[in-house]
């Protein structure tokens, strides 16, 4: 006999961290779900003990082959309705959800959202930089060379940009931003929603020196930084260069001079680099 029930995928955004942000559809749509996949169910368990939901949990994450994302379709084909969640927050930010969705569309499948919580939303709404236009990007490169290139690749980027990155590569990864981006205003929001919430907006040679004094950093960390803003940029930068080089070193020079333009330290090193070539060759 056919089964006439139409089964669903529903994405539902879970707390990013304090357990009363979850809504009260989430909670329905997870009580009536015939099966919840979710990134661990070691986290997620915790948050249906917490509301005494009872139901079968599954894993689904970016290990996750095609024979797992074939057995939810197969499930939700026979009329079952289905459940994503994420360890915290919104479900496809950042994670392998969007292939099954993209599988699922192409079979014409249902699939509705539970909206909720968000990390970068909630970083971008407490960082005082405006939020009219953002560029989201996920975590940053691990590899130094890799994250240098990306962020060269980016630094023009007009709107808001918002990261994920380790506490552990924090600092290092500011650095470069201070070296790429110039001195920007920058938010380092950190625990968001937890007991030891931190939400820091100063310039990036700030925060760097904040940071640096600290013994440790510790927490789920998100960087939120201005776009590329276009200022009048000092015509004179050679003249500023002249005076700066007869006290200081080429690159202590480079570094003041960024703090005060809108010169990045690296556009300023160059063009310090190239004063000094052309007055030796004459």
């Amino acid at each position: 006999m056919k089964n006439n029930k139409e089964g669903k995928l529903t994405i539902v955004s879970l707390p990013i961290g304090n357990l009363k942000d979850i809504t009260i559809r989430a909670l329905e749509e997870l009580q009536s779900s015939d099966l919840i996949f979710c990134e661990d169910t070691r986290i997620t368990i915790k948050l249906l003990n917490h509301y005494n939901i009872k139901n079968k949990l599954m894993s689904y994450h970016e290990h996750s082959d095609t024979s797992t994302r074939k057995f939810i379709i197969d499930q939700i084909s026979k009329g079952k309705n289905i459940s994503l969640v994420s360890d915290a927050g919104t479900p496809l930010i950042s994670d392998p959800g969007y292939k099954l969705v993209k599988e699922l569309k192409k079979k014409n499948l249902s699939v509705t959202s539970c909206p909720g919580p968000s990390s970068p939303i909630t970083a971008l709404t407490l960082s005082g930089l405006p939020s009219d236009k953002f560029f989201f990007s996920g975590f940053l490169p691990v590899k130094k060379k890799a994250k240098k290139d990306y962020l060269l690749e980016i630094k023009d980027i007009k709107s808001t940009m918002i990261f994920f990155e380790s506490s552990n590569r924090l600092v290092k990864s500011l650095e470069l931003i201070l070296e790429i981006f110039g001195d920007r205003n920058i938010s380092i929001c950190r625990e968001l929603t937890k007991k030891f919430e931190e939400v820091l907006t100063l310039k990036v040679s700030e925060i760097i020196k904040n940071l640096s004094s600290r013994d440790n950093i510790k927490g789920e960390i998100i960087i939120v930084i201005e776009g590329e803003v276009k200022k009048d940029k000092p015509q004179n930068l050679e003249a500023i260069l002249g005076d700066a080089l007869k006290s200081m070193s080429l690159s202590d020079a480079a570094k003041e001079i960024s703090k005060y333009t809108n010169f990045s330290k690296k556009e300023v090193y160059n063009a310090a680099l190239d004063l000094k070539g052309r007055k030796n060759e004459s």
